[in-house]
């Protein structure tokens, strides 16, 4: 029984010393930030986006008859020399059109050589001759429609290029102008294709450069210039198709190949740059930021974020009154708490 006794004493005077103690409070910490004084620049922001790469010069290559096909000669990635037989018809209805052609020209030439002679020799009235004169400038017309025809039931390579599609295999009945290939020229100079907002496109201009980086080599920049710009949005997109004339540097490069782009309008405008860490709570076109009073505390002011360009935020909408705003530290002040400005 002593060591409890004695145990419940020792438990009873230190509850005594305690409640004699003095408990003391930390005094209270100022937040250290940094500040920044903040002047409009003129500065070109780039446009973000991505596309495909394109041949400079891409067509649909297509029968001018409709008809079966005879023979592919060439496959989709095929490599094609200009004036190369891609694909023919089966020219058996085509042909028989020519030779029918043919003959109803040469009855006309004939009925137009005897109206002709006869009409020499008043046997024959005038409308008599001009009928068969006209008969045989139809039957002519007709003969030139039916060699035209049979001239383009056969599709040659318009130049050196590739098959980029192949859209058509033989034996299949094809429409007229129905497109059996998408052809690409080869040569130098390739396009990029790519679709921006309505409110990027307005940024941008003819001329503007730009630079681009491939998936395929992900650590060359390759430079652009803007060569076209669509004037209608892509009605399954709502987008506005941009093309982008890519220089030439060496590298083996094919269509489809993945690519973005940063675009750099000729057109600068006037924008407070402030670094990533200054402005808080972004939540897409609108931020915040702190900015320091006369009295060392801290005020919250809304933004308008136009951008973002590497670490930097492009903003509008400051007061003109503010002149510096915090720049580091920002992620942890509360409104109209005292702040202390490190140099």
């Amino acid at each position: 029984m002593k060591p409890i006794k004695f145990i419940i004493l020792i438990i009873l005077l230190c509850q005594a010393g305690c409640r004699n103690k003095t408990i003391k409070t930390p005094a209270d910490e100022i937040t250290r930030v940094r500040v920044m004084e903040i002047t409009p620049e003129s500065v070109s922001i780039p446009v973000h986006s991505s596309g495909i790469l394109a041949s400079s010069e891409e067509m649909k290559l297509s029968f001018k008859t409709g008809g079966i096909v005879a023979k592919i000669n060439f496959r989709e990635g095929d490599k094609v020399k200009k004036d190369q037989v891609l694909a023919t018809l089966n020219l058996s209805e085509i042909k028989a059109n020519v030779n029918l052609a043919v003959n109803g020209y040469e009855k006309a030439l004939r009925d137009w050589t005897r109206a002709k002679n006869l009409y020499a020799d008043t046997v024959a009235t005038l409308e008599q001759l001009q009928n068969a004169t006209t008969a045989l400038n139809i039957a002519e017309s007709n003969l030139n429609i039916a060699q035209f025809n049979l001239s383009h039931s056969t599709i040659l390579a318009p130049d050196n290029g590739v098959i980029l599609k192949q859209l058509v295999k033989a034996n299949e009945m094809v429409a007229s102008g129905f497109p059996v290939f998408l052809f690409g020229a080869s040569g130098k100079f390739w396009r990029v294709k790519s679709g921006l907002s309505d409110r990027d496109v307005v940024k941008i201009n003819q001329g503007d450069s730009a630079s681009v980086i491939i998936d395929a080599y992900p650590d060359i920049v390759f430079s652009a210039v803007v060569d076209q710009i669509s004037g209608m949005s892509n009605p399954m997109t709502g987008t506005y198709e941009v093309e982008l004339s890519l220089k030439d540097m060496g590298y083996r490069l094919a269509a489809g190949f993945i690519a973005g782009i940063d675009i750099y309008p000729a057109v600068k405008q006037a924008f407070i740059m402030l670094p990533v860490g200054a402005v808080i709570d972004a939540d897409g076109e609108k931020g915040f930021i702190w900015s320091v009073t006369d009295s060392g505390t801290v005020k919250k002011l809304e933004v308008e974020i136009e951008t973002l360009s590497g670490q930097k935020v492009a903003v509008k909408g400051i007061p003109d009154s503010v002149r510096e705003i915090v720049s580091e530290g920002a992620a942890y002040l509360r409104e109209g708490e005292r702040v202390k400005v490190v140099k």
